[in-house]
């Protein structure tokens, strides 16, 4: 299994995109002696719509001095289509020897400008560049067949689907995806699976991946990621490793801790974004009215967080 660990970019939800520099600096050399974990996501790439803080707002420098200079091509960045910079200009190309990779993520609504400009990304910095289909789960099979059909005619490297609401059991939905696979597969692509354990079948899920021949996915050390977090690192490395990431956390167990939002066990059973169950537990919200609440949402709402059902 060729794995990207996405600690530092889907945990910047929980730390705010602040993660302290020591940390990621130890984070990145440590994670990087693991075979396994080909790629290892930073965070988001000079952008502000969310925060300004540094791992949502990376540049080149930043990466340097959280890599240490290391050049080891292993560092994957993203963007997220709906937020990030239109500027070519602004990313970075194959004439440095950190980055190897950037991840386009894309809602629903986006998906044939976000194609376009991935590939236009792709053949202007000459990196790897990775097509990750948001909400993935809220597709019909048409919608999934149309989809992929659409990606397929693209020139790029990796399309990713991801659990973003933690409501995947793969076993179930393989016949939605099977044909969308053969598609991919087919052009070209390869394949993988960014997965989250709202409901705690992250594990139950990358077992299936390779029922299913599906030989790429995300993680994170301790779940660290956004909602109730995602399959975890030490789950899924060979267990050569497993001091690797022990002494990790050992060394920085208050920062590698995720933060329990008992609310997105319902959120995941509607298949609506965890921003409702962020939003109830701020607000010490009763589970069954909460429940009640995610019955209503429906359409885009169950991907875009709408205050007015509160």
């Amino acid at each position: 299994m060729q794995i990207i660990d996405v600690t530092l970019r889907d945990g910047g939800h929980v730390r705010d995109f602040n993660w302290p520099i020591k940390f990621a600096q130890d984070f990145y050399t440590s994670i990087s002696k693991i075979k396994e974990i080909k790629y290892i996501e930073l965070g988001y790439w000079k952008q502000t719509a969310k925060s300004k803080n540094t791992f949502y707002n990376l540049n080149f420098e930043k990466v340097k001095k959280i890599t240490n200079g290391k050049k080891l091509k292993n560092v994957s960045i993203m963007i997220d289509y709906h937020y990030c910079s239109k500027n070519l200009q602004d990313y970075p190309k194959n004439d440095q020897s950190e980055i190897s990779m950037i991840r386009v993520c894309s809602r629903k609504e986006d998906i044939p400008k976000a194609l376009r400009f991935a590939e236009k990304l792709k053949k202007y910095s000459k990196l790897k560049v990775s097509f990750n289909i948001f909400n993935s789960t809220n597709y019909r099979r048409d919608e999934l067949i149309k989809v992929t059909k659409l990606v397929a005619q693209h020139k790029l490297d990796y399309v990713y689907f991801a659990d973003t609401h933690g409501d995947m059991d793969l076993e179930k939905l393989y016949n939605s995806f099977k044909k969308p696979l053969h598609i991919l597969k087919k052009s070209g692509k390869k394949v993988g699976m960014h997965l989250h354990d709202h409901s705690g079948k992250g594990y139950f899920n990358f077992r299936n991946l390779k029922k299913y021949k599906i030989t790429k996915c995300d993680s994170s050390v301790r779940g660290m990621g956004k909602g109730f977090g995602n399959l975890r690192t030490e789950h899924i490395i060979k267990p050569k490793y497993f001091n690797v990431i022990a002494s990790l956390i050992k060394k920085y167990n208050d920062i590698l801790t995720m933060p329990q939002n008992i609310y997105t066990l319902i959120s995941s059973q509607y298949g609506i974004t965890d921003y409702y169950a962020l939003k109830a537990k701020n607000t010490n919200m009763e589970i069954k009215s909460f429940s009640k609440l995610c019955k209503k949402v429906r359409g885009k709402d169950k991907d875009n967080f709408n205050i007015k059902y509160f």
